[in-house]
Parts: structure tokens; C-alpha cells; sequence
């Protein structure tokens, strides 16, 4: 199982084309691989203008495995910023917070996100490639 960063159904839902959209659709097909938390469903969905479009990509999402998260995921996150920020690192609380689920879940984050490569440098969070 791989979570899958908003970055990813971003690039998934606007660019059918590229390398990623392929990736993430083989990880689908792959006796579906990919997971989705709390706030990259927010992400996505808030992101979305016409309501058309918002109702079908909800439909859509909510079908994968969705991972829940608890009080430990913000304790967790929380010191991983802060041990971030001591190496004078900061980043969006929503990153670290995605990181930390994937590492309380001991999963790979499929991301095209820089910020994620950066907290890959500090912690136990492996980037999905």
C-alpha cells in the first residue's frame, strides 16, 4: 500500500499524459496500492471550482482504502516539525502532518512534492519513486 499525495491526484486528474498519472494509475490497476488520508481529501476537493466536477472526483475517492488518523499522528507530527525547524527547516504543517502519516503507517508517499525530500532527510519517511 502507498499513499498517495495530492500533488500526485492533482497531476492525476489534470495532466492524463504524464509520467505520474501513468505511475499512479499502474499502482490502481496493481490490485489497487494507493490510499488516501483526511487532509489530501480536503486538499483535492476544496481545490475543485464546478460542483459537476467536485461530486464526481468525491465519488471517485472515496472508494480507495482510507487511512484514519488519531491524537499520536499530531503528537508525531508536531516533533517532527519542531526537529525540523531546529535544522532551520520550515515547512507547511499539512506537509509534516502527511509525513507523519505515512510514517505511523509505515507506508511509501507517492509525491512530487519538494518538501517532501526534505523531510525524507530527517525522519523515517520514504518517498515512493
Amino acid at each position: 500500500m502507498i499513499l498517495v499525495d495530492t500533488s500526485i491526484w492533482i497531476n492525476f486528474f489534470g495532466h492524463p499524459d504524464s509520467l505520474y498519472t501513468e505511475k499512479l494509475e499502474k499502482l490502481i490497476e496493481d490490485n489497487n496500492r494507493t490510499s488516501i488520508c483526511g487532509i489530501i481529501l480536503q486538499e483535492i476537493l476544496q481545490g475543485i471550482k464546478e460542483n459537476n466536477s467536485y461530486e464526481l472526483t468525491k465519488e471517485r475517492l472515496v472508494k480507495f482504502p482510507f487511512l484514519h488518523t488519531e491524537k499520536k499522528t499530531y503528537l508525531h507530527a508536531s516533533s517532527l516539525y519542531r526537529k525540523l525547524r531546529k535544522k532551520g527547516i520550515t515547512l507547511p504543517s499539512v506537509d509534516v502532518t502527511i509525513a507523519s502519516i505515512a510514517i505511523l503507517n509505515n507506508l511509501p508517499l507517492f509525491t512530487k512534492d519538494k518538501h517532501f525530500d526534505l523531510i525524507s532527510k530527517y525522519s523515517d519517511l520514504i518517498i515512493y519513486r
